[in-house]
């Protein structure tokens, strides 16, 4: 009697070999969240020149707009969750690549966004 008679033998098998198909759909899947990511991140900068962000490439930071003092840190918590939540699904349909990049990319925006100069935050 071998292990090749159990149902679980080739259970590590399938979940990390995958079909050509199911890659495909992992590299669209990794291209439209990626494609995402950087428009949300876009979005939260096109915003916050508007007096909140004092970055010199940013051109003009106009006035200081006292009502926004917890904007920044409310753009990384929201970019933390939205990262949790694809991470999540992405893991829960084994699309392993896009959960990665999901990591990487908005990490690396928190942290970004985190990292600007702000009024309050100099």
């Amino acid at each position: 009697m071998t292990d090749q008679d159990t149902p679980a033998a080739g259970f590590p098998q399938r979940v990390l070999r995958r079909s050509r198909a199911h890659r495909r759909v992992d590299g669209v899947a990794r291209g439209v969240l990626v494609g995402l990511d950087v428009l949300l991140v876009a979005v939260i900068l096109l915003l916050g020149s508007d007096g909140i962000f004092t970055a010199d490439w940013m051109g003009y930071a106009g006035v200081m707009n006292s009502t926004a003092a917890s904007y920044q840190y409310d753009c990384v918590v929201f970019l933390c969750r939205v990262e949790a939540v694809t991470v999540a699904l992405a893991i829960a349909c084994r699309l392993w690549t896009t959960a990665a990049t999901q990591l990487v990319v908005l990490t690396s925006s928190a942290v970004f966004i985190a990292s600007l100069p702000t009024y309050w935050n100099p």
